[in-house]
């Protein structure tokens, strides 16, 4: 008995469940010699119902036939799939159907005329759709630009770009609204590339008023080739760091000064400063701006306490006499910034201190800081805050605490079992044994060889 098939793909599907369908297919559908088999002539197997099977089938004959009795526009991407079939019939009988169908539904199945490109015999159906996209008008090249999977769009627009056959506008459009990261960059260069000069308004606004920070920071670049350097002050204060850096640079190049904003704005906005005035500050500034910054570590906001944090690091400032006490801040954004800021100074640190941040009372974010500074501690205080928290109810507190466990051993890990007194080598075997469970033998078996 045969096997039930797979499920037909979407029209719009990937390459890849079209490739796995009919693979699917073909192996269900191979044709094998019955136990009356003879020598001879091989009868063709009778050609199935569904023109999806046929057009699958093990058989080149049966997969030749079905293309002579043609195919919907919803099994293209099957057309273009034999387009690069083996059998020589097979091939000729699906370009045929393939030069007969509409442009449309040949862009529809671009994601498996791509694919099928990269196969031996597979480029016939790539210069058929180029061919059909160079004749086409411009609906034809906005429906390719507009398909459903990333790859067509990343490609139509490379087309579209050498071609020359979008306007600015339309990528701008395309930089200002795809979702994907490639075709927004892609855009944006091509709009600004494709525009007459000067560059009309409606573009240019486009482009800096994205929601992409890499379509803005492309806009703010240009701004010095368009000959308005300066207009980059409007973005000195970007939420994205990217576009803050194209901003201060342009700004240079006009003659004007980032710094001086930055200090101007944080002087005539006290307790309301805003973040990317805090971010800018350190990005620009030296040494004598960090008494700009600190008063903003007491802000109300945590997006400005964690800009803070940063713009002193920046600085050479976050020493941990002046950040340490936002180890305990209920924003995990800031103590993720505080615990990046004191990583190196982290030995000077209260030991005692952070393994209270470690109780299962304290917040989660707190307890993960404080096991990542302990970690970078010397000594004996990594293994011991690792040991504590191998069997923590949180499941990455436990991982990482594992994970600081075994990778234990320090340089001068003997020296440090040697000095041990009686009562503490009890006491750390005692833990080693009662954390055995979750640390396996061969973990184990090392930390008792080192206090041996």
């Amino acid at each position: 008995m045969l096997s039930p098939l797979p499920r037909l793909p979407a029209p719009y599907a990937p390459a890849h469940a079209w490739v796995e369908y009919d693979l699917a297919v073909r192996r269900e559908r191979y044709w094998t010699p019955g136990p009356q088999w003879t020598p001879g002539p091989r009868r063709v197997p009778e050609q199935p119902s569904d023109p999806a099977v046929a057009l699958c089938h093990g058989d080149g004959r049966v997969r030749e036939a079905a293309l002579h009795a043609g195919a919907p526009d919803d099994l293209l991407p099957l057309v273009v799939l034999r387009c690069a079939d083996w059998a020589g019939p097979v091939r000729e009988a699906a370009r045929l159907v393939l030069e007969q169908a509409a442009p449309e539904a040949l862009v529809g199945a671009a994601a498996v005329v791509l694919h099928a490109a990269a196969r031996k015999r597979g480029g016939a159906a790539l210069s058929l759709l180029e061919s059909r996209l160079a004749e086409g008008g411009p609906e034809l090249w906005e429906r390719a630009c507009a398909h459903p999977l990333r790859e067509v769009r990343r490609w139509a627009y490379g087309r579209a770009v050498r071609n020359g056959r979008l306007t600015a506008e339309q990528f701008a459009r395309g930089a200002a609204r795809d979702p994907d990261v490639v075709v927004q960059e892609r855009c944006a260069e091509a709009a600004l590339a494709a525009c007459p000069s000067p560059v009309p308004p409606e573009v240019l606004e486009m482009l800096l008023g994205a929601r992409s920070a890499r379509v803005r920071a492309v806009a703010v670049t240009a701004l010095r080739r368009l000959g308005q350097p300066l207009r980059g002050a409007d973005w000195l204060i970007d939420r994205s760091p990217s576009v803050r850096a194209c901003a201060q640079w342009a700004v240079r190049q006009g003659g004007g000064d980032p710094l001086a904003y930055y200090r101007r704005a944080a002087a005539e906005a006290p307790g309301r400063t805003r973040p990317s005035v805090v971010a800018g500050l350190g990005e620009c500034g030296g040494p004598a701006d960090a008494e700009l910054v600190l008063p903003c570590l007491a802000d109300a906001r945590p997006g400005v306490r964690a800009a803070a944090v940063g713009a002193l690091r920046a600085l050479g400032a976050a020493s941990p006499q002046r950040v340490a006490p936002l180890l305990d801040d209920p924003s995990p954004a800031v103590v993720r910034r505080v615990c990046g800021a004191l990583l190196s100074d982290a030995e000077v640190l209260s030991q005692d201190a952070l393994r209270a941040r470690l109780e299962p009372d304290r917040p989660r974010h707190i307890r993960l800081a404080a096991l990542r500074l302990l970690a970078v501690h010397r000594g004996l205080a990594p293994l011991r805050a690792g040991l504590a928290l191998v069997e923590d109810p949180d499941r990455e507190i436990r991982v990482r605490a594992r994970a600081l466990v075994t990778r234990w051993a320090p340089p001068d890990s003997a020296i440090l079992a040697a000095a041990l007194p009686a009562p503490e080598r009890a006491r750390l075997t005692a833990e080693i044994d009662h954390a055995a469970p979750a640390l396996g033998p061969s973990a184990v078996r090392f930390l008792h060889w080192i206090l041996r």
